[in-house]
């Protein structure tokens, strides 16, 4: 009964909704359950398979990342009638996934070698053993563990009752067109990551102990310059830091020391979280949740459990009630009379909000499933 009452309490602190029926927070813990999640998941890429020729990387990256999550679901002990569902949606998104295929003929440019490298479910692929969801060692199934919940209460108030709101949200929006990296120089830099043409070593700091015939990561002085850690970025621009840092952490590079690179994640996240909780202290405006999506998605992945936040389901809830009825995802640039935006896939499917849908979905129903 504990962790339905810690639920309770969270979405009751997070969102603001004061006392709720009983039934209210039992229809939410049941749409936040791994099997609900997974048939938003399969309503989404029913979507994608309809409309297989007009699919985006972004949307196709999305798709690949989820993938990985239920091919991680599958090496668990699973209900039969729940492994042929999975089995199946896998299937739809190996499908989907295909598409790429055929995307690029000759790549050359940054954003095509990156997108043809980078989906791929099997770089994305999780290992057996994943850390608990929220640092615990004892996840009880069905439920939703939460930290103590003093911490996220403290850190809250410090971001906005502390701090003028209406303030913080117009320095924000200065802010977040500000800095670095750019698109262009994320493609750039993450192509150095996949295809190693770069000349000057990065953070040679000694070998992680993986081996002496792993690979060295060599990296330019403008991608190296436009990664720091020391220099601050906002919004898309810290997302895409963030993503630098995941490849970083998954290519394994025998120059890099591990510890240094999980140590930048955890410091980009305490610098998202800030930015999460302002987005969610407003409630969500429409300008910003397909940034939220990102942020909430990238930093649980990174599994930093001491930021519990990003599992936080008041949050989850959030985002899955955007999911439209077509099973979609759509931004608030894309809206229009009826005609699809420039950035949409649908007139009721944004293809960048969509595919983080996508990988958002897939990560949060493995992280309840896979023990």
């Amino acid at each position: 009964m504990l962790p339905f009452i810690l639920v309770l309490l969270t979405l009751g602190s997070t969102l603001g909704a004061g006392v709720l029926e009983e039934s209210s927070w039992r229809t939410v813990e049941r749409d936040l359950a791994p099997d609900a999640l997974l048939v938003r998941l399969d309503r989404l890429v029913n979507v994608c398979v309809a409309n297989y020729e007009d699919l985006t990387t972004d949307l196709l990256l999305g798709i690949a990342i989820a993938n990985a999550q239920l091919r991680s679901i599958l090496k668990q002990p699973l209900r039969e009638p729940q492994r042929q569902f999975v089995e199946s949606l896998a299937k739809k998104c190996d499908f989907v996934e295909s598409r790429i295929e055929s995307t690029f003929n000759f790549p050359s440019g940054a954003n095509a070698v990156v997108s043809k490298l980078l989906i791929d479910s099997n770089f994305w692929s999780m290992d057996d053993k994943v850390q608990p969801l929220v640092g615990s060692n004892e996840r009880p199934k069905g439920g939703w563990p939460q930290a103590p919940l003093h911490r996220a209460r403290r850190r809250r108030s410090q971001l906005l009752d502390d701090d003028d709101p209406q303030a913080l949200m117009a320095s924000y929006l200065e802010a977040i067109d500000a800095g670095g990296p750019s698109e262009q120089q994320s493609d750039e830099c993450l192509s150095e990551l996949l295809v190693m043409e770069s000349e000057n070593e990065y953070n040679a700091t000694g070998t992680s102990g993986i081996g002496k015939n792993q690979k060295r990561l060599t990296l330019s002085r403008e991608c190296s310059a436009a990664m720091s850690l020391r220099k601050r970025s906002y919004g898309y621009h810290l997302t895409h830091k963030l993503l630098f840092y995941i490849v970083l952490a998954r290519q394994r590079f025998e120059n890099v020391d591990r510890s240094f690179v999980s140590a930048g994640q955890r410091k980009l996240c305490e610098q998202i979280l800030r930015e999460a909780d302002l987005i969610a202290g407003f409630d969500f405006p429409d300008l910003f949740r397909d940034l939220f999506m990102e942020q909430v998605f990238l930093c649980a992945f990174s599994h930093h459990s001491e930021l519990p936040e990003f599992t936080n389901p008041a949050w989850l809830a959030a985002i899955v009630g955007w999911q439209n009825g077509e099973g979609c995802f759509k931004y608030y640039a894309d809206e229009g009379d009826g005609v699809v935006g420039p950035n949409a896939l649908t007139t009721h499917c944004s293809t960048h909000m969509t595919g983080v849908g996508a990988a958002l979905l897939g990560l949060f129903a493995r992280l309840q499933l896979v023990q």
